[in-house]
């Protein structure tokens, strides 16, 4: 029985079953006031002055005037200048009536070929009051071999989405379903009373071409919206699973996961969804979260879902953020098990139909954000990019492509992973998404081989997830002294990011050596296991396993192993009584204790610290 683990949108006090998405707003637009101001203070014009003596009177206009052509002496190119000005087209023309030629709107220019003229965009990946995330992550070369598909389907699982949005309302919807309030979500309806997944809308498919606001990292993509969250960004794993069932059996290719949680345990309920999801074939990206503190937090010490929950087989695609340039921003978890790439997420323009400040509805409307569940529908995009491209690909070559294609950035961010390097801790690199549509990526080995790098003392890998995992000797000998075993050089495998060690079997008991801790390995994952545990369940010190700190240090760390089935546990401390079922630890009231006679078995007590340690679900009452 799976635990309800909350999930929120923003950083807040909540406790351990808080899931962290930071969203820093530092700008909000309306359609009569600061919008009109932001497309106004960036529109961008081209004009042709009669006369030299006219440049004084169009000073009185226009800001950031430069003079084109300057070296050609050509009529054709004299007194040519690009500007940019607060007033509309119209007002500009009846202004300078009489002193020019030519006035026109300057175009943006994508890539050769594609001109687009949507104010917010921009083609400099420096330019951080625009998009420079679709430059920097290579979506404008990118747009020169495929601009999207409507056979592509992303189920965006979030707030919802204002899909009356001027900028999002020409996207082709697909029916959605509203978790929260239990009722479908028609094509076209506006379901989100909170703005975040309206913002995260905005970079996946935000109109091209329209002359308003932003564009998207497809021109053409289907988009079911899903409303798991309530309008405080608030919800819970379960309601997340139901989610991601519901869309993976309605159609879904791929899904936006822009939430993690902090301080629960690996969810049974929320895991087997992720299989599920996987198994049919659907792409599933996930943000890495924001941790507590201001400098972003590792993943492997503290486990964020559902970006860890990949159940072994890297199911879920993790994203960190990234800025302009490449450098991991404050608020960005980061680790070794849990990312896989990084995306732009730090001050990045979309849409919004609330105003973050006041809380009010506001249509139309356009926003800064930062946070890494802004870099995961960069992710999706560049997923949908590929299979617009190559549309038999499955899920797991999708998969594979993101992470082979992507950037290195460890050498970097040499201090921005907790002071230290984050070397190996952001994945294989940010995301190129015109590599990635590349028809000539090499793709040597298949999913599950198991490589002996010659030119590595004979190193063992297996192919796993779209990594290269080390196996050590006493996995090696425990999983596969008879399985065959490929040969090639460590060049050949140069394209996989290196993941964590391969784990044991299930069940296998381990420990670092000069400590007395014992693991126990499930799903992936070492789970502590308490004195009282370990002699409660019948386990042997002679069955325990020194392994090395570095393979140890590799996996992810859960929740205390449980005491077995049906045990019923308290604190010395403390009066409350909790029944093991499932796994989990459920607290039970008096009533209930009497009513089912448990009042006749033993209660293990075990210190208050293990109790903390122990994984939590819902109360039962009477």
């Amino acid at each position: 029985m799976g635990k309800r683990s909350k999930l929120f949108l923003s950083k807040s006090n909540f406790k351990a079953v808080a899931l962290l998405l930071v969203l820093s707003f530092v700008a909000a637009f309306n359609p009569a006031g600061a919008l009109a101001s932001f497309r106004q203070s960036n529109q961008a014009y081209v004009i042709q002055l009669s006369s030299p003596k006219y440049y004084s009177r169009l000073l009185t206009v226009a800001a950031n005037t430069n003079r084109l052509f300057a070296g050609n002496k050509a009529p054709q190119f004299q007194n040519v200048y690009s500007f940019e000005s607060a007033d509309s087209l119209d007002v500009l023309e009846n202004y300078l009536s009489g002193d020019f030629f030519y006035l026109e709107n300057e175009q943006k220019v994508a890539a050769a070929g594609i001109v687009l003229n949507d104010p917010g965009f921009t083609a400099d990946p420096q330019n951080i009051d625009k998009q420079w995330g679709l430059a920097k992550a290579g979506f404008l070369d990118a747009w020169q071999k495929t601009t999207g598909s409507k056979s592509n389907i992303v189920a965006v699982i979030d707030t919802g989405i204002d899909a009356t949005h001027q900028d999002l309302k020409s996207i082709n919807y697909v029916p959605g379903f509203d978790f929260v309030n239990k009722q479908a979500i028609p094509p076209g309806s506006d379901s989100d009373d909170n703005g975040h997944g309206t913002l995260v809308a905005g970079i996946l498919g935000a109109t091209a071409n329209n002359g308003i606001g932003i564009v998207g990292t497809n021109w053409q993509i289907s988009v079911m919206p899903i409303k798991a969250l309530n309008s405080k960004g608030q919800g819970d794993a379960d309601t997340l699973a139901q989610a991601i069932v519901w869309a993976a059996d309605n159609g879904a290719q791929f899904i936006n996961l822009s939430l993690g949680g902090i301080g629960f345990g690996h969810d049974t309920t929320l895991s087997n969804a992720v299989a599920y999801a996987f198994n049919k074939n659907v792409l599933i990206v996930a943000a890495a979260g924001n941790d507590v503190s201001t400098t972003g937090g590792s993943l492997d010490q503290n486990p964020v879902f559902p970006i860890c929950d990949d159940n072994n087989y890297n199911m879920v695609v993790g994203v960190a953020a990234t800025d302009q340039n490449d450098l991991k921003p404050d608020f960005s978890n980061y680790g070794k098990n849990c990312i896989d790439v990084d995306a732009p997420g730090k001050r990045i323009l979309s849409t919004i139909n609330f105003d973050p400040l006041t809380q009010k509805f506001a249509p139309n409307s356009y926003a800064y954000g930062s946070g890494t569940s802004l870099a995961v529908p960069f992710v999706v995009g560049q997923a949908a990019l590929i299979k617009s491209l190559y549309p038999t690909a499955t899920n797991i070559q999708i998969r594979d492509r993101i992470i082979n294609t992507a950037d290195p950035i460890d050498g970097l961010n040499l201090t921005q992973c907790g002071g230290n390097s984050c070397r190996g801790l952001l994945g294989a690199g940010r995301i190129d998404v015109v590599k990635s549509l590349q028809t000539a990526i090499a793709q040597n080995f298949s999913e599950g081989d198991l490589i002996k790098a010659t030119d590595l003392n004979g190193a063992v890998y297996e192919i796993l997830g779209g990594q290269k995992r080390l196996v050590s000797p006493f996995v090696f000998n425990q999983r596969f002294s008879t399985s065959t075993v490929k040969t090639a050089l460590s060049a050949q495998l140069a394209s996989y990011p290196e993941g964590a060690y391969v784990t044991p079997y299930d069940g296998t008991l381990v420990k670092f050596d000069q400590s007395p801790t014992v693991y126990i390995i499930q799903n992936g994952q070492k789970l502590p296991v308490t004195y009282q545990v370990f002699m409660q369940r019948g386990f042997s010190f002679s069955n325990v396993n020194t392994l090395s700190n570095e393979e140890l240090d590799s996996w992810v760390t859960g929740s205390f192993l449980p005491p077995t089935e049906g045990t019923l546990v308290k604190a010395n401390s403390n009066p409350t009584v909790y029944w093991v079922i499932g796994q989990v630890l459920h607290p039970i009231n008096y009533a209930f204790f009497v009513n089912r006679g448990l009042n006749t078995f033993p209660i293990l007590a075990v210190p208050k610290n293990d109790i903390a340690g122990y994984p939590k679900g819902e109360a039962y009452i009477r």
